[in-house]
This record gives structure tokens, sequence and C-alpha cells, in this order.
């Protein structure tokens, strides 16, 4: 209380510390909150990048797959030749078209050139329907064209052979020779000419040979002729040939719309990623700038305590360590208004009173040890096993050995010294016993400083008369304890023992079998009527003498009341402990002891034996099952041993 009121204010080093700790925290939180914030950025960053930015690059990147995919569909619907292979273009078609607007669908919300690729997508489908069927109206027109153009041969080859007249027949042959070249000339204007040429040949075989020209007439020139075939199958295919290239166009179109927009976000992700090495480069140079100002400030505390705390401490620890006596000189290092310069002040008071009560004890041990030196009591200091003083009855008691150390006392008195304490003695228990004198010690061990040594004092005290009567006391109470547990009349033990012996098995785990053997004199009130309790006494007697001779050394003969004795087996089994009951009972009967109410003449007792058969069978269980068992002995005719077996009363021996 002293320091803490002397150093205060500004001066105080509970102040500087807290001060300087709350900075170096302040700044720790302050640096932290820069970390933090630059951390959070970048993470900002980072997270957009993966979660928005390549997610939609890889979106992108599909869907450019799926436009090439959809361009070489388009292309195998223009260019195929079988109406069910075009069937499956165009289902693939759509699959495709579906499969990539739901791909743009994703990045279309606040993307508007993704927005207009799908509005061009969108186009795809129909262009590639109205293909399809341009291709299929073609397909049939050829198909009836092929059929027209056969069934005007075979009717125009028919006829030629029918014809008579050679200009007829010139002119059927010139007719059969352009419709076969309508089938292997492809081009336009070479099928023009030959179209010409029919319509000619049509008008003059109308003149000659008018029976001629009416069944090829509906074959040539009717609405459903090969002619009119013709003029539909050019309309058709310019159709076909228009739509396909507005589809390559559109595709082109495509194609390149979804190229730009790839690029235009692969180059967005890219300076996103440029942005993401800036935040990592600037998070990078904050954590050193961080780490440098932490480390110099930190350099500038440990400065600063040093110069106020450390050294100061340092030399206190050479004041406390060191020196028994603190000098003004050595105050003056310290300043008194803090908590250190308080505490060297109260140090030194402190080391002063020391000295003096050093000089009050050094004192006080030269009258003690003059003292010593001129009582009778014995005594010995010794100073790290060196004996440095014996008093003369204590050189008595040790004369026969030449005492220099501890280690020359005999080894009993070396335990003694050992086992206690400085400042304790031994009990009486444990006192030292002197084989010559024949006398009791009681040790006592003390620190005392001896001619400047800190020495320890041993000091022995005659206690052989407390020590006597202790045991004398203990041996009256030995034999008052033996005799309370034994019966006055037999010598057995009493009941007492036999309930000890129920609470210590309650107390126990451990599965211990045992048996008990219940004895009862048979008419013994008889006895004692005709005869009487004197006589009845002696009886007793005899019989407990017997009981007690049968017992082996592990059991225990007991009187339970009265008439009544009873034998406790530990470790016994059934055989056993029946061989034992029987010996007893054939033993009793072999006294001869005349009974005049017997009807066995003399003197008999029944038995009844019961063993552990289970742990769960208490002593009192076993007790009461040998209970029962007496009694049908009893009643079996006495002097005779009834056993109990498998849960039921036994047979009677």
């Amino acid at each position: 209380m002293e320091v803490e009121q002397k150093a205060s204010g500004l001066k105080s080093l509970r102040f500087r510390i807290a001060a300087a700790v709350l900075f170096m925290l302040l700044l720790m939180l302050l640096t932290s909150g820069i970390s933090f914030f630059y951390f959070f950025k970048l993470k900002s960053a980072v997270n957009q990048q993966s979660q928005q930015a390549l997610p939609e690059l890889q979106v992108l990147n599909s869907a450019q797959l799926n436009i090439t995919r959809l361009a070489n569909l388009a292309i195998e619907v223009s260019n195929s030749t079988s109406p069910a292979y075009s069937r499956i273009l165009m289902s693939q078609v759509r699959e495709q078209v579906d499969e990539l607007k739901h791909s743009l669908e994703l990045l279309a919300e606040n993307n508007a050139q993704i927005k207009r690729l799908m509005d061009v997508v969108g186009k795809v489908e129909p262009s590639v329907t109205n293909i399809s069927l341009s291709k299929s109206m073609l397909d049939q027109v050829d198909k009836a064209l092929n059929e027209r153009l056969f069934s005007a041969m075979t009717v125009t080859l028919a006829s030629f052979n029918q014809a008579n007249d050679k200009e007829v027949k010139q002119i059927l042959g010139e007719i059969t020779s352009d419709l076969a070249q309508l089938i292997t000339r492809p081009h336009l204007y070479e099928q023009n000419q030959i179209t010409a040429r029919l319509v000619k040949q049509m008008q003059q075989l109308q003149q000659q040979a008018l029976i001629h020209y009416k069944p090829l007439e509906p074959l040539l020139l009717s609405p459903r002729g090969v002619l009119e075939l013709l003029s539909k199958r050019e309309i058709h295919n310019s159709e076909v040939v228009g739509l396909t290239t507005q589809n390559r166009i559109l595709l082109g179109n495509i194609v390149d719309f979804g190229h730009r927009v790839y690029m235009d976000n692969e180059a967005n992700v890219a300076q996103q990623a440029q942005a993401i090495s800036k935040n990592s480069n600037d998070f990078i140079n904050v954590l050193m700038l961080v780490l440098l100002v932490q480390l110099m400030v930190a350099a500038a505390l440990m400065v600063y305590l040093h110069k106020h705390l450390f050294r100061r401490l340092y030399a206190l620890k050479g004041l406390v360590g060191q020196r028994k006596k603190i000098t003004a000189h050595d105050v003056a290092f310290f300043d008194e208004r803090n908590e250190l310069g308080s505490l060297v002040k109260q140090l030194q008071t402190y080391l002063e009173t020391i000295s003096k009560q050093q000089a009050q004890i050094e004192s006080t041990s030269l009258q003690l040890q003059s003292v010593i030196k001129h009582s009778h009591m014995m005594a010995a200091v010794i100073y790290q096993d060196e004996i440095l003083y014996l008093s003369e009855p204590f050189y008595q008691l040790f004369k026969d050995r030449e005492l220099k150390s501890i280690h020359d006392f005999p080894d009993d008195f070396q335990r003694r010294i050992a086992s206690i304490q400085i400042g304790d003695l031994t009990t009486l228990e444990s006192a030292y016993w002197d084989v010559h004198r024949q006398s009791w010690f009681q040790v006592s061990k003390d620190n005392i400083l001896w001619e400047g040594k800190k020495a320890y004092l041993i000091s022995l005290t005659d206690v052989s008369s407390q020590v006597r009567a202790e045991q004398e006391f203990r041996k009256t109470l030995s034999v008052v304890e033996s005799e309370s547990k034994l019966d006055a009349l037999t010598g057995l033990y009493n009941r007492k023992l036999f309930e000890d012996q129920v609470a210590s098995l309650k107390q126990t785990t451990e599965f211990m079998s045992f048996a008990v053997l219940l004895f009862d004199v048979d008419f013994f009130k008889q006895y004692n009527d005709k005869l009487g309790h004197l006589q009845g006494d002696q009886v007793l007697k005899m019989v407990a003498s017997v009981i007690k001779r049968n017992t082996p050394s592990k059991g225990m003969a007991i009187r339970y009341g009265g008439e009544e004795l009873l034998v406790f087996l530990p470790k016994a089994n059934s055989s056993e402990a029946l061989e034992i009951a029987q010996d007893i009972v054939e033993e009793v009967y072999q006294q001869h002891v005349p009974h005049p109410s017997s009807p066995h003449q003399y003197l008999s007792v029944s038995c009844g034996v019961s063993v552990q058969e289970s742990s769960s069978d208490s002593l009192l269980k076993v007790f009461d099952q040998a209970d029962k068992c007496l009694y049908q002995a009893k009643k079996s005719g006495r002097n005779r041993v009834t056993l109990w077996q498998d849960g039921n009363l036994g047979d009677s021996l």
C-alpha cells in the first residue's frame, strides 16, 4: 500500500507501462484494420472473378462450341439428299438451338451483347426449317419429274416402234434423245434449249401424227407434265440456294458475333485478373509496411522500457541478490516517485532491520552455545554431516564409538535423525531404544547458529517411564478386547464375534465360500431340571471342548446362545463341513455322559449344516438354512446331522 501511495501520476511505472501497452494495442488494431480492408478488397475481387467472370467465360466457350456445331448441322441439312436424314438433322438443330439459348440465358440478365446474340440465334431454327421445307418440295418435284420422264420415254419408244412413217419416226427419235438429255444435263441454259426443241417437236408431231401426239401431250405439255415440273424444280432449287446462302450468312454472323462477345468477356476477365494482381501487390506492400511499423514501434517501446524499467530492474536484482546493505547512492539511482524507487526505499529499511536482527541472533546464539555447553542436556551439533559439538551425556551414550560425523552413529539412530524434520521430534512409538542403558530416548532436531555456521541441534530426552507405561496400557487393552469376544463359561467366541463376521462379509465384494455348523444339546432343559444347573454348565464345557478340538485353525467355534453352539468354516465345501459335523456329534456321544431323559441313554447333540452355494447367499441366509436343518435333525430323532442340499433339506445322517 505504501508503494502505491508514493507512486502516482505520470511518473508511475504502472501508468507508463499501461500507456506503452495501450499504444501498442491501438497500433495493432489500426494496422489490423488496414490489413483487413485490403484483404477483404482482394477477397471481393477474387470472389467476383471466380463466381461471375470465369463462369461466364466458360459458358461463352461452351456457346462457341455449340454455335460451331449448329453451323455444321445447318450445312448438313443444306447438303442432305435424304428426307429421313434431313428430319434427324432438324431434330438435332432444334436441340442445339435450345441448348445454346439455355447457356446464353444464364448470362443475358445484364449483358446487352448476349441478348442480341440470343435474338440472332433465335433466327437460325426458322431459317434451317425453311431450307428443309424447300428441299422437301424440291425432292417431291424431282420425284414427280423423274416419274414423268420415265413414262414419257416409255410412251415415246412404244410410238417409235409402231410408227411406219419415216419422218414421224425421226421426230419420235429426237424426242427420245432430248428426254434422255434432260436427265443428264444439269445446267439451266441446256435444259431451256432442250425444252424449246421439245415444244417444237411436239408441234410437228401434232401436225403429222396425231395418234402419237395424244399419249405424249399430257406427259410433256400438261400442267403436271415434264415441262411444267422442270419450271417448278427450277423455282424450288432457286429458293433452296437462296435460303442456304442466307443461312450461311446468318451463321457466319452468329459465329463472328459470338467470337466477339467471347473476346470482350475474355478481355474483361484479363482486366479483372490485372486488378486482382494489383490488389495482391498492394496487400503485400501494406502488410510489409504494417510489419515494419510494428517492428519500429516495438523497438522504440523496448528502448523506452529498457531505459525506465529493465535497467532499474536489473540494478534491483543486483541489490537484492548480492548486497546486504543499500546505500544512499543506490537509492538515488531509482526515482522514489514510482513503484521501484519506493520499493528500493522500503528494501533499504528492511535490510537495515534484518542486519539488526542478525546481530541479535548472533548474540543469542553465543548465549545458547554457552547454555548448551554448561548444561547436562544430551545434545550434539552437526554441520554438513560433521559433528561440531558433543555434550558429555551424549558422548557417554555412544562412548564405544569414535564420533566424528553423523555416519559414525548406529544405523538405527541415523534413520531416526533422517526421518524427522527440523523443529519436530519422534513420537513415543518411534523413540530410540538404547540397549546398554535399557532406556528409551525421544529424538528432536532444530536449527542452530553455531560458531557462525548454520548447523542443526540433535537432542535426546529420556522417556523410558512413559514408553513402559504406554506398553503396559496397550497390553492391558489387548487382553480386555480379547476377553470381550470370549464366552466366560465355555471359552468359545461369543455371539458378538459372529455379528462382526456378518458385518464384515456384507462389506466384501470378493466371493468366498463358507459353511455354518449349528449344534444344539439334545434334551438339555430336562438334563438341567434333573441334575441341576452346575452339572449343566459342566456338560456345556465338555461339548465346547469337543467342538473346539475338532474345529480347524481356519474356522471359529462360537457359543451362539444357551445350549446352541456354532462353527463358522471359511473356504469350506459340503463334504469337509459334513465330515467335521459328524466327528463332533460322534465324539460327544462317545463321552458316555449319562442322560436320564434321553432315549439314547447318553448325552448327545444334533447338528444342521449349510454351505454357501452362490455369491448372492449372505451369511444370515446360510445360518437360517443351517437352523432349519438343525430343526429337521431334532425332528428325525436327534443325535444326527442334516445337510442343506440344492435349496432343500437333505437326509439326516
